[in-house]
């Protein structure tokens, strides 16, 4: 560092500096502006480093330490004071140019001298300080609530019988386990449901009652769904370590735990941590499982029940319903038909609640025979006592429209059973896959399969599940069909399968496993789809591995956090279309990854260390890249490189150049870019226009994320493009709606940034996230958003405001909110009422609203009502 100098100067004379102290502060000036800019740029790549491994580390549950954000604070202050410097700097170094080596300089000259010393050490500071070994620590939350489940309907005859029977033994002081067994598909999670609804109904004194889907899960998901119930929230605990923690909370209060899909191995309780209920603690333990064997093997259950399939009457009941009057009163003889048809089904709700969706649509008698002709001809004997339950359920399997979907829907067996499968990862490996031409056609098929039952949503709308009878059935069809397709699924393992013969197997899934290497060199010449992901042990994959995979189309690496790496022989995969690395640590990729010439769709996002892409420039044939949140970001000569892949249609990117930014919003790319996440850029409109126009006329965008960028929206700009953007007649009608596919945004540390009044042209927004944005004052700004009668945020469902400590309004009356699922509040002091009214959410139940404690000793609610009715959603939000 530079020389500094402390010389009092007259301010109000400009005093002149003398020559000798010129000279020095040239030389000075000139080395420490050029130490400033490179310190300045070592530390940003220090605090975005920080970022992203804070950003990693609070998907695992953790906080930032506060000392953390104070340091990061910090460096967003310094950053802008050094941007001004040397915006400066031209003038400054021109000034000294105009004299010679002897002359006098002013005052305020020698002050940007000294200015620039100060901010240097500022600087180089930080880089000191800012080297944390722990940057997080446990974050600690309140318990979420009891919530009820959805059901089609209450249970009535029978099942209302049982409903009762398993109420008065969980009521009954001397039984502390219940198990209730029958097979698959004959209605036992739905009187699980039923159970946990009437627990939320008459109340109880219990501190808990937690529900949980085990199916095939590993201790450790187990875990971490009880542990989310109790309000524990994790990063890197061992199984041990969550199990003593769950154990110290449920010692001392009673609970209720319902346990569905027990398997084969049945659960170990002192694993998971949960006590051993008793008369004594007065703790209850109900569990459904297919097998009457898991009861007897559980050395803990104390009662036993077992649920048969639905008597004729009430089968025939459920079918008439299912199948709805209009097909059954089409022709006289149709009823008679039906009849037989139900019969088919032996009594079990889930093959009559199918079959019934496939008949509901059919009017004529040929049709009803042909029905009665496919459930009595795919009879198969290939499992003893089930081929007649899974030849009904075959029936709805053999009554899609075309081998297309049949194999599409044989496709979702290669998952675990109960896993979420997102519709997007479905449709790309089937496109992959080539099993369809494209994704609309891949979507299409997606809702036909769930139309049939075939396939069920989640919870969120984005993906669908698998009923594990469904998934016993597709595997029955791939085993009969063994000599043409042979899937491999395995999960929670330690090392890769044995397989007899690998030149067999067509498809194979390993996926959240223990596996930490993979040195095998097995002969796939068959293998077509190989899912690998979150396998978060797994560090190395061996060149052999990869050498005979000719055959291989989709391979997903994806969510493998410790691996850093790929062979160099993954180019072995000539006829590889679909490769998924988002998530993992690699670095580089390989220098043979240019030979992948077939390769259509690359997903690189969330690659916090790759480098480079640069080595993709040979992939003619891609259609889709992504690397959205990749340290890996475009430049000018990528730029250039992805305008030549004629066949892209969908791209995601990192820009981290403000020159790349302007230049992509003008290039073709723009018209079919789905993501854009923005980092440390100056960002606003272009040619005149406001940042809305520009970026919301991006019609492919749905997802935005901005790190500490500088948004700047002209207010007359901002004025004009409103009143173009809506015409006078029809103030709710935009000409041209922007941002019309946008679902996510994501704003953190954008200092400067005090409205985003922009979003209410985002009328498909489904999360918003704001945090460390210190000017921020409203989320929509009354005055700007004018005369617009449009109501924003009709389908958002995740509101996250964070550290904005200017906030005062996020809207200035109240909204109606009919998909809102989650708030979160904090450090937020200024912001005193919520754009809500008593009737602003229907499903209250579904509602959570993390606040800290103060925030609610100075809300201001709308009504009495109001606040009665949110108050029940509210929760301590943790703050650090």
């Amino acid at each position: 560092m530079g020389v500094c100098f402390s010389i009092q100067l007259d301010k109000s004379l400009d005093q002149l500096v003398p020559p000798f102290l010129r000279y020095l502060c040239w030389n000075n000036l000139e080395n420490n502006l050029e130490s400033l800019q490179r310190c300045m740029q070592d530390l940003s790549e220090m605090r975005d480093d920080l970022l992203r491994l804070v950003s990693k580390e609070e998907d695992r549950g953790l906080q930032m330490f506060a000392q953390v954000k104070v340091w990061i604070s910090r460096v967003g202050t310094v950053e802008s004071e050094t941007n001004r410097l040397l915006d400066d700097s031209i003038v400054e170094l021109g000034r000294f140019s105009m004299y010679g080596c002897c002359s006098l300089i002013s005052g305020s000259t020698y002050r940007y001298s000294q200015k620039v010393d100060m901010t240097l050490e500022k600087v180089n500071t930080l880089i000191r300080e800012g080297r944390f070994e722990v940057v997080t620590e446990r974050l600690v939350s309140q318990r979420a609530p009891h919530k009820q489940q959805p059901t089609d309907h209450q249970p009535t005859g029978s099942r209302a019988n049982l409903l009762e029977s398993i109420w008065r033994r969980l009521m009954d002081e001397n039984v502390s386990t219940l198990g209730i067994y029958g097979m698959g598909g004959v209605g036992k999670t739905t009187l699980l449901v039923h159970l946990n609804n009437k627990l939320s109904e008459v109340g109880h004194n219990y501190g808990y009652v937690i529900f949980v889907v085990v199916a095939s899960k590993e201790i450790e998901d187990i875990q971490d769904e009880i542990g989310k119930r109790l309000g524990l929230q994790w990063g890197r605990e061992t199984k041990k370590e969550k199990a003593a923690e769950i154990f110290q909370v449920l010692k001392i209060e009673r609970f209720i735990l319902l346990l569905d899909d027990i398997q084969r191995e049945g659960v170990d309780l002192q694993r998971i941590g949960v006590p051993q209920p008793s008369r004594e603690n007065g703790c209850k333990i109900v569990f459904t499982t297919r097998s009457q064997e898991v009861c007897r093997r559980i050395k803990w259950v104390e009662a036993t029940l077992y649920v048969e399939c639905l008597p004729p009457q009430e089968a025939w009941d459920l079918f008439q319903k299912t199948v709805g009057e209009y097909a059954l009163t089409s022709h006289p003889d149709i009823p008679g038909l039906a009849r037989v048809v139900a019969e088919k089904c032996f009594g079990l709700p889930l093959a009559l609640t199918v079959v019934g969706k496939t008949m509901s649509s059919k009017r004529t008698v040929h049709e009803w025979h042909h029905a009665i002709h496919l459930l009595l001809s795919s009879s198969s004997s290939v499992f003893s006592g089930l081929e007649d339950i899974l030849s009904a359920l075959k029936f709805s399997y053999d009554s899609l429209p075309d081998e297309e979907t049949r194999s599409c829907f044989l496709y979702c067996a290669l998952f675990p059973e109960g896993d979420d499968i997102k519709r997007q990862d479905l449709v790309n490996y089937w496109v992959g896959e080539g099993l369809v031409s494209h994704d609309i056609k891949g979507y299409e098929m997606i809702n036909d399969l769930v139309r049939a039952s075939l396939l069920m949503e989640d919870e969120s709308g984005y993906g669908v599940k698998m009923h594990g009878m469904f998934r016993e059935m597709a595997l029955w069809i791939i085993a009969c069909d063994y000599e043409r397709q042979y899937f491999v699924v395995k999960g929670g393992i330690k090392k890769m399968p044995s397989v007899i013969d690998w030149r067999r197997v067509r498809r194979m899934s390993v996926t959240d496993t223990q596996i930490e290497n993979i040195s095998d060199s097995p002969d796939c010449s068959e293998l077509t789809t190989l899912l690998l992901q979150r396998n978060y042990n797994l560090e190395w994959i061996s060149g052999d591995f990869f050498r005979r995979m000719a055959s291989l189309v989709v391979l997903d690496l994806s969510h493998n956090s410790n691996l850093s790496e790929l062979p160099e022989e993954v180019s072995c995969l000539v006829s590889l279309r679909l490769l998924n690395l988002s998530g993992t640590n690699i670095k580089d990729l390989p220098k043979s990854f240019g030979e992948l010439l077939k390769l259509i769709h690359l997903d690189l996002e969330s690659t916090s260390n790759l480098r480079s892409i640069s080595l993709i420039s040979g992939l003619l044939k891609l259609q889709v890249l992504r690397f959205y949140g990749s340290k890996a970001s475009l430049d000018l000569s990528l730029l250039k490189q992805f305008e030549c892949l004629k066949y892209l249609k969908l791209l995601t990117i990192t820009v981290r150049d403000v020159h790349v930014l302007k230049t992509f919003l003008r290039s073709r790319l723009a018209g079919f870019t789905q993501g854009l996440y923005l980092e440390g850029l100056k960002v606003s409109g272009e040619s005149g226009k406001s940042f809305a126009a520009t970026f919301g006329a991006l019609g492919s965008l749905r997802n935005v994320e901005m790190v500490n960028c500088d948004i700047i929206e002209s207010d007359m700009v901002w004025e004009d493009d409103r009143r173009h953007q809506y015409s006078p007649s029809n103030q709710t009608t935009p000409r041209n709606p922007w941002f019309m596919n946008l679902s996510t945004v994501v704003i953190l540390s954008c200092t400067h940034l005090k409205d985003l009044t922009w979003l209410i042209y985002a009328a498909n927004l489904v999360s918003l996230t704001v945090k460390a944005s210190s000017m921020m004052e409203e989320v929509i700004c009354k005055e700007k958003a004018g005369n617009v009668e449009v109501e924003p945020f009709q389908r958002l469902q995740v509101l996250d405001l964070d550290d904005l400590s200017e906030l005062k309004s996020i809207y200035w009356t109240s909204l109606s909110f009919p998909r809102l699922r989650k708030v979160n509040l904090t450090k937020c002091p200024n912001l005193r009422k919520l754009p809500l009214s008593s009737t602003s959410v229907e499903k209250i139940y579904d509602l959570r609203i993390e606040v800290e404690e103060a925030w609610l000793q100075r809300v201001e609610w709308e009504s009495t009502e109001a606040e009665e009715r949110f108050r029940r959603a509210i929760h301590r939000a943790s703050v650090y």
